[in-house]
């Protein structure tokens, strides 16, 4: 008898839960104030809106300075004539390359390796500076030789040709660079 009781109290209890919670969602409890003040809205120019009545009459309007507003988009605004770049902008293009970089570079060119893109010559003594810390620090060799593989095999035609050239950035690294 008192299993019974208790479920059905139970029940009771879940349906009073229900009821309260189907109640307290049907109240609106956003704050709201009564508005004292007059709402305004603004625009980018000052003046008059057109009219529905003047609309066939005149299809542009006016700002203040005379051009037309009526096309969609910003205004037209000119650079401010006073400024100036500064004289170093962007900055340097490259960083200078020492002694070691530069004959690095040189066994690059004549074992006529190439990386895709690196025109200022930034990936490849990237490449070598990676190479020679991974071997200073008893890397594994295979590990590194990826990585140098993912740089050097933009614009081989097969995976051994990417193979060679990073076999060649690897040499001319190990023997001029470190």
């Amino acid at each position: 008898m008192t299993k019974l009781m208790f479920r059905w109290a139970l029940i009771a209890g879940a349906g009073a839960l229900a009821i309260s919670a189907l109640a307290a969602c049907g109240d609106d409890s956003t704050a709201t104030a009564p508005i004292t003040q007059p709402v305004t809205t603004t625009s980018m120019y000052s003046g008059a809106p057109q009219s529905s009545d003047d609309a066939g009459a005149s299809s542009t309007l006016k700002s203040p300075d005379g051009t037309d507003t009526s096309k969609p988009g910003m205004p037209a605004t000119n650079p401010n004539s006073a400024t100036t770049q500064p004289s170093e902008f962007p900055g340097a293009s490259t960083a200078p390359v020492s002694d070691k970089g530069k004959k690095y570079l040189a066994a690059l060119k004549s074992m006529k390796v190439t990386f895709m893109g690196d025109t200022d010559n930034t990936i490849a003594l990237t490449m070598a500076d990676y190479i020679c810390t991974q071997r200073s620090k008893g890397g594994d060799q295979n590990t590194w030789k990826a990585f140098v593989l993912a740089s050097t095999s933009p614009g081989t035609k097969s995976a051994a040709d990417a193979n060679a050239k990073a076999d060649k950035v690897i040499k001319a690294a190990v023997e001029n660079y470190c």
